[in-house]
């Protein structure tokens, strides 16, 4: 009977034992489930924080290559801009009244070929600047232009105003040619000049037309104002 008895005994302290163990190694396997969760979580922070980098850091090479490519773009427009002045001939120098100065003896030559002979005493005006394409009715502001030169030409003892055309052909505009164009243009700078105090008689007109281009079409197009002594 005691033997069996300690025999109980110890088979139960075997089973609180095991159980023991059982539930330690359960405790232990909680702690590093938890551990691992833990990492996982930290893995995945890091992870996003990665990612919000690589997104931003692409989207700034975005923003710098669209920079880049603007400033591309302006410099070849810039260097545009510059080939096309450097084709440009120099504007002729224009002397404190307004006239073309020298003795006349220089020209204007397009392909070998004199255009034009620089004459003094000429105001040359842009046709662009007194008047829009196809009219021959003066701009608001090409008065102000005009008026510069009243004094010298009230005292003037004659005066031809010279129309200019470009070669274009009239399609647009109720004159029929280029020379008609010219002399209306010329005609509309005279009555002007006359209601400003210029006495007409001592004006004449003519509408030259493309006649006598100069290098460009907008060279061409002007109105040549020549002043006798």
């Amino acid at each position: 009977m005691q033997c069996g008895m300690k025999t109980s005994v110890l088979g139960r302290s075997g089973v609180k034992v095991l159980g023991l163990m059982v539930l330690g190694f359960g405790l232990v396997l909680g702690g590093c489930n938890n551990k691992l969760k833990d990492e996982n979580q930290a893995l995945r922070e890091e992870n996003a924080q990665i990612k919000q980098q690589t997104e931003a850091t692409a989207a700034e090479k975005q923003a710098l290559a669209a920079q880049m490519d603007s400033i591309r773009a302006e410099n070849s427009r810039l260097a545009q801009m510059q080939q096309q002045m450097a084709q440009q001939p120099p504007a002729p120098m224009p002397s404190g009244d307004g006239f073309n100065g020298g003795g006349g003896s220089g020209s204007d030559r397009s392909g070998g070929r004199a255009v034009r002979e620089f004459r003094s005493n000429t105001i040359e005006i842009s046709s662009d600047v007194l008047f829009t394409p196809g009219s021959a009715s003066l701009k608001p502001e090409s008065r102000r232009e005009l008026d510069k030169y009243l004094s010298r030409l009230r005292s003037a003892s004659s005066i031809t105003i010279e129309g200019h055309t470009d070669s274009d052909p009239i399609r647009k505009s109720k004159w029929g040619t280029n020379q008609s164009l010219s002399k209306a243009r010329a005609d509309a700078v005279r009555d002007y000049l006359a209601s400003k105090g210029v006495s007409r008689s001592k004006i004449d007109t003519v509408g030259k037309g493309s006649s006598e281009p100069k290098r460009t079409k907008a060279q061409s197009r002007r109105v040549d104002i020549v002043v006798g002594e």
